[in-house]
């Protein structure tokens, strides 16, 4: 693989993953208005934030992959494999335990209050955490999904970068690499993913629980060698520049037509008939543009580092694992009030964000176990 230089820090990289997590508020606030199923509901939906939020699910959670293939390469640059596979097991398996055991069961708890009648205290409610696997029983990992896929993904593609960073395989790579950066030709890695989703989509849907989830798997899997293929040659970063435009208008087409759609009263059928799986390749497509137009534009205006994104950036992983339990609490007291849907949906995201930062800055930030615990490095690495 082409090596960046040494010291080259792509801050635009960190600014897109915190710009990614801070999304996360709005995202699952939205999810309490939408129209489809979450942990609580709102008894009013709003069409308006259905249609935001399908446009954000279409993206967003493929840009984590992407940072993390990205993120990937570079470790790999100044770390053994051994090294690396400790690290992601601290970052990401043991906040994953955690979370299960502490910050994801009062989203359920929430849950079967709202939706399934339960009428014990949260100690009668935890004391039945182990009598099965949700959604029949309560242990769950909720939004914690994406550690566990994340840590799976990495130990699988770590063989093949490892193979692809030296030897044959690198000189094979990077010519892959010149070929795909050259002119247009970007836009031809939808193609893997249009056919992963067309082939696995309909007999894997999800949910999140890696059995029947076998689609997203590969999906996020092609996401991430992406990432790593992007920042091995350097070549992509005129491709994005030169792409950008033409991604963004192909992006705004393809989200003015399922919007046409949706208001059409159109709605596809779920199966392997050709209007689905021509839909999923088209919905591929877009996640690559947007993807394109958001890499494309972050390099170009926030390739710099302030004290902020020093903050944020140690902040993310915490604020990943808070977020959602913070949401549902605070959603539960706020979706039985007499406020208007809009005036629910602003308070959500103001206080969610305040608390989790609180949270984080008083108690997660300083406190060696808690940091441990979340998946930061010991404070001492930082003075």
């Amino acid at each position: 693989m082409e090596k960046q230089a040494k010291k080259e820090r792509l801050y635009y990289l960190d600014w897109l993953r915190v710009f990614a997590v801070v999304l996360l508020i709005p995202f699952h606030t939205g999810m309490i208005f939408v129209t489809w199923d979450f942990h609580i509901k709102n008894n009013v939906t709003s069409v308006g934030l259905t249609i935001i939020n399908a446009f954000i699910d279409n993206w967003h959670i493929p840009l984590f992959f992407l940072l993390a293939g990205a993120s990937t390469y570079f470790a790999l640059n100044k770390r053994s494999p051994g090294v690396y596979i400790k690290e992601r097991f601290l970052r990401l398996i043991v906040p994953l335990i955690f979370g299960m055991l502490v910050i994801v069961p009062p989203q359920t708890f929430y849950e079967r209050i709202q939706q399934s009648g339960f009428r014990g205290n949260y100690f009668d409610f935890y004391s039945h955490l182990f009598n099965g696997v949700y959604p029949e029983g309560n242990l769950t990992w909720n939004h914690l999904w994406f550690l566990l896929y994340l840590f799976f993904i990495s130990m699988s593609v770590l063989p093949l970068l490892l193979s692809l960073k030296s030897g044959r395989g690198a000189s094979h790579l990077e010519n892959l690499n010149a070929w795909l950066a050259d002119g247009h030709r970007i836009f031809l890695l939808f193609i893997p993913l249009a056919i992963m989703q067309m082939t696995l989509k309909v007999a894997f849907p999800g949910p999140q629980n890696v059995v029947s989830d076998w689609a997203r798997i590969v999906f996020m899997l092609l996401i991430f060698v992406y990432g790593a293929m992007f920042y091995s040659y350097r070549g992509y970063r005129e491709s994005f520049a030169r792409n950008m435009g033409i991604a963004f208008v192909t992006g705004v087409v393809i989200l003015v037509f399922f919007v046409t759609l949706h208001f059409s009263a159109y709605r596809f059928t779920f199966g392997y008939n050709l209007p689905n799986l021509l839909q999923l390749a088209v919905k591929s497509l877009a996640t690559l543009c947007w993807l394109i137009v958001l890499i494309g534009f972050a390099q170009r205006t926030v390739n710099f580092s302030n004290r902020f994104l020093e903050y944020a950036s140690e902040a993310v992983l915490p604020f990943y694992i808070l977020h959602q339990t913070v949401i549902i609490i605070l959603g539960f007291h706020i979706v039985n009030t007499n406020y208007s849907l809009m005036a629910k949906y602003i308070f959500i995201n103001v206080f969610s964000f305040i608390l989790i930062v609180a949270i984080y800055d008083i108690l997660v930030k300083r406190i060696g176990l808690l940091r441990f615990l979340f998946g930061m490095r010991p404070m001492d690495r930082y003075t």
